[in-house]
């Protein structure tokens, strides 16, 4: 059997909720049978550029901010004929994206989606966008596939044929990790309640929030070190709000780190206020690890996986709120190691599960 060439357009692979789960679906495919490819939209390096080219993927990138411009240059290189499969994951401009595949004649043409809010549906123009951009990809894909059920009704609102795929985690890995040189590492104290927030540094992450629920904590004299992980364009200015509320002795930025699975087995709780989100692949990951989480209502309440592991809380409580609630669940019992594993599994959120049923999305179509 001929091997079978996937186009991913992703815009870029960072260390992101997204991306590392096609990373996770990437390392668990039938490789003898499938290889990934990617476009990207940036000329930057990014995370996870290394492993996908030692797996054998081909990164191609469309340096153009214009939507037609990538439209015509995505075109353009379909029509080479190496790919008979599109993978889209790029919300709603997968319409276009599609469309470029379809006029190329690419017979399997998969959108994807992994959200449940967008910018744009704050204006009138951002709406009109969607209603048109939701037509586009109804006209050019030919398989529907999400990360969970709030993300099928968002983008394909009214199908009955979408695929769902949970996150895919590596749970062995976020079950097994120790986080005692972690803690050494950044020298935490035995008594310190220690909070982790892993996200890019983006408005939608709310890491201002943050802050100020950290202040809330320190004006309750409680012992705690707050770890923000990860890069972004906010990262300077987070890093500014640290310095004024001269919380530098309780707020880490650990930046970009490969340890994650380590670093929740350090902590006692992770930290979540975005303004939107999808379906978080982190706390499918928090949930292996056994690491409870304290996150907005805006995060779709299918994340919570029957463990009472996930906490919510409303984006307008106040930050007092938000440290009681944090201190609540850094205390609270959680299930055992092989009982979140067990339910994990069941679910479908392993990653040799996802890459199965994601090699029976592309035999389908």
């Amino acid at each position: 059997m001929a091997l079978a060439r996937v186009l991913h357009v992703v815009g870029r692979m960072d260390r992101a909720g997204a991306e590392t789960m096609v990373m996770n679906l990437y390392r668990e495919i039938d490789r003898s049978r499938f290889q990934f490819d990617f476009v990207y939209f940036t000329d930057e390096r990014c995370d996870y550029d290394d492993e996908i080219e030692e797996l054998g993927g081909r990164i191609h990138r469309i340096n153009a901010t214009n939507p037609v411009s990538r439209f015509w240059k995505l075109y353009r290189l379909l029509c080479s004929g190496v790919w008979k499969t599109v993978h889209s994951h790029t919300l709603f401009s997968s319409g276009l994206h599609l469309m470029a595949a379809r006029m190329a004649g690419v017979p399997c043409r998969v959108a994807h989606s992994h959200n449940t809010q967008d910018a744009n549906s704050a204006s009138r123009a951002g709406r009109l966008y969607q209603r048109v951009a939701r037509r586009l990809i109804v006209m050019s894909a030919t398989r529907f596939v999400s990360c969970g059920r709030a993300a099928s009704n968002y983008l394909f609102p009214g199908r009955k044929d979408v695929v769902v795929i949970p996150n895919a985690v590596d749970i062995e890995r976020f079950s097994q990790a120790s986080g005692i040189a972690v803690r050494n590492e950044l020298k935490i104290n035995s008594g310190e309640i220690v909070i982790v927030q892993v996200g890019r540094f983006m408005p939608v992450k709310n890491h201002e929030r943050s802050i100020l629920i950290a202040k809330a904590l320190r004006q309750k004299a409680v012992d705690f070190q707050l770890l923000l992980v990860g890069t972004g364009p906010e990262q300077d200015r987070i890093r500014d709000l640290i310095l004024e509320h001269r919380l530098e002795s309780h707020v880490q930025v650990l930046g970009l780190r490969t340890d994650i699975p380590e670093l929740m087995a350090a902590a006692d709780v992770m930290l979540m206020p975005s303004l939107h989100e999808g379906f978080p692949v982190v706390l499918v990951e928090a949930q292996a690890a056994g690491l409870p989480a304290v996150v907005s209502n805006a995060v779709s309440p299918e994340v919570e996986l029957g463990m009472d592991m996930v906490r919510f809380v409303e984006l307008e409580a106040s930050d007092a709120d938000w440290a009681q609630t944090i201190l609540s669940a850094a205390t609270a019992d959680h299930p055992e190691k092989h009982v979140r594993h067990r339910i994990l599994e069941q679910a479908g959120f392993s990653s040799a599960a996802g890459a199965r049923r994601l090699e029976q999305v592309y035999n389908a179509a």
